[in-house]
């Protein structure tokens, strides 16, 4: 028998050998059976909890493949400077600084995130100067909403020690005066730097902000994610272990290893504890990028750093979203495998932003997972449409043509540099449509129904986890969705679809206000 039952639903279950299923039977964590209403009778028992889904569907629970859950936490008990909360002049940034420094004693840290300089009415990046102006003492640090820029005012930088004698950090950048040489605030590719020398925030501030952080994801149907931290190690681990075991962040984590995290392990100064369906281990993040204006690592340097982690049996998830840092995670990619063939290794890449037609067919023939934001099409569609080459737009996040060259796909939203809501993801990836309501390449438009299954069993493949969640198949985590309309209705679009509850591990763990 059962210990609950979803019935008289439309159950999507992302499984190929089932459809038209009506209900979802769950016995303690797992799924037991999928079918029919007929089955009621036979699994039931007087202490199955039943619930009428009322002909709303069932989905699984949805697995975010590439985020980065400390950031966000933070993100949300920090200043919002973001578009979406109405920041659109660098006055108004200014005003919400000066805000928090008149209600903190100085000394204190001030942390804002999610500026946009495409959409302030300066069109550029603010720097210690504007920062001075309000905040002469209390240092500051404001975050772009992409994570990769930072600015900090003259104390803040005086506290880090940053001078025009400062060396940047390989593969970073450091705006300059021109006449000086002096710092001018703005800092490019150096939050690991920051993340190093900058005071860590006390559990007094991480707590409710982790606590926060889960709620949202459940309040979206977010059940599993996979955090993207380029430079986790045994330190975000234990802390995340300590989240997990104080009830902090209810949903399924797994965790990513950056490059000195996988030494950490090769050298044996950690091991993973845990190997469990709440918090484990993934593969080893690595960046690429050309923010000096040359590749970093070099490539040598990433194809040592992939074969490494290829040889120790383990994933290499390279961030890399043009062709030239593309075309070189392809390459350490194939290095690795001529070197050390193995089966299936399913190295990723993380956003894969443009990639062209002869690119797509490299990925393809070497087997290589890909991982997208389709959120971003949403969010910064109108950005794309004014600041990216025409050469470099008509293949930006091609989606379908990725689809139809037989890649392996998985979708995410790289939160906090989007909202973590995958139904945002899944509407932008179908409509191709920005949030000024402008349309991109729509020729690379996905069905709902591919979108929907990027973001579930798509996400879990993109993790080995494929077994165990990404749909709703008998024996898997019974980790489940209920939509408030259905998706693929033909009006799907004009409709506010929501969850309205988010099952985990066979518990009901959110649920809308009716």
């Amino acid at each position: 028998m059962c210990t609950l039952i979803f019935h008289n639903a439309r159950v999507m279950s992302l499984d190929p050998t089932i459809s038209g299923a009506r209900l979802v039977a769950v016995n303690g964590d797992r799924i037991h059976a999928v079918g029919g209403d007929e089955l009621l009778p036979q699994l039931k028992s007087r202490s199955t909890q039943l619930i009428d889904c009322e002909g709303k569907v069932v989905l699984p629970g949805f697995v975010d493949a590439h985020c980065h859950v400390r950031a966000y936490a933070e993100s949300l008990v920090s200043l919002d400077i973001s578009p979406q909360n109405n920041i659109r002049t660098i006055g108004e940034i200014q005003n919400r600084i000066l805000e928090a420094c008149n209600s903190r004693a100085p000394g204190t840290w001030i942390k804002a995130n999610g500026y946009s300089e495409f959409h302030l009415a300066e069109k550029r990046q603010p720097n210690r100067y504007d920062l001075d102006a309000v905040a002469p003492l209390h240092p500051v640090r404001l975050t772009h909403r992409s994570g990769h820029v930072h600015v900090l005012n003259s104390l803040a930088l005086k506290l880090l020690n940053i001078t025009a004698a400062t060396e940047e950090p390989p593969g970073s950048l450091m705006d300059r005066d021109v006449a000086t040489g002096e710092p001018t605030g703005v800092l490019f590719g150096m939050g690991a730097f920051l993340a190093r020398a900058m005071p860590a925030a006390d559990d007094s501030i991480t707590d409710p902000g982790l606590r926060f952080a889960g709620e949202r994801l459940l309040s979206f149907g977010v059940t599993s994610v996979q955090d993207a931290g380029a430079w986790n190690g045994s330190g975000r681990w234990t802390g995340f272990e300590s989240a997990k075991g104080r009830g902090l962040l209810q949903p399924r984590l797994t965790m990513m290893l950056g490059w000195n995290g996988f030494s950490e392990l090769r050298s044996g100064l950690f091991r993973f504890e845990s190997d469990c369906s709440d918090l484990r281990p993934g593969g080893v993040k690595l960046l690429v990028g050309r923010v000096s204006g040359s590749l970093h690592p070099e490539q040598w340097e990433l194809n040592e750093r992939v074969l490494a982690i290829h040889s120790a049996g383990l994933q290499a998830i390279i961030h890399a979203i043009e062709p030239p840092e593309i075309e070189a995670a392809a390459a350490a990619i194939a290095e690795a495998q001529r070197s050390s063939p193995r089966p299936d290794p399913r190295h990723r890449i993380e956003h894969c932003s443009v990639c062209p037609p002869e690119l797509r067919k490299r990925l393809a023939a070497l087997g290589i997972t890909i991982v997208m934001q389709p959120s971003f099409l949403y969010y910064s569609g109108d950005r794309y449409l004014e600041t990216v080459p025409a050469d470099e737009l008509e293949h930006l996040y091609a989606i379908r043509s990725l689809q139809e060259e037989g890649l392996s796909m998985a979708f995410a939203s790289d939160f906090p540099v989007s909202d973590p809501n995958p139904l945002v993801g899944i509407r932008a990836a179908a409509t191709r449509i920005s949030e000024g309501g402008r349309e991109l390449l729509p020729r690379e438009k996905t069905t709902v129904s591919d979108a929907i299954r990027l973001y579930t069993l798509g996400s879990a493949a993109a993790a080995f986890e494929e077994n165990i969640k990404g749909s709703i198949t008998p024996g898997k985590l019974a980790d489940l969705v209920i939509l408030s309309d259905d998706p693929l209705s033909p009006d799907a679009a004009r409709k506010n679809i929501r969850v309205v509850t988010t099952i985990l591990g066979g518990r009901i763990v959110w649920q809308a206000n009716r």
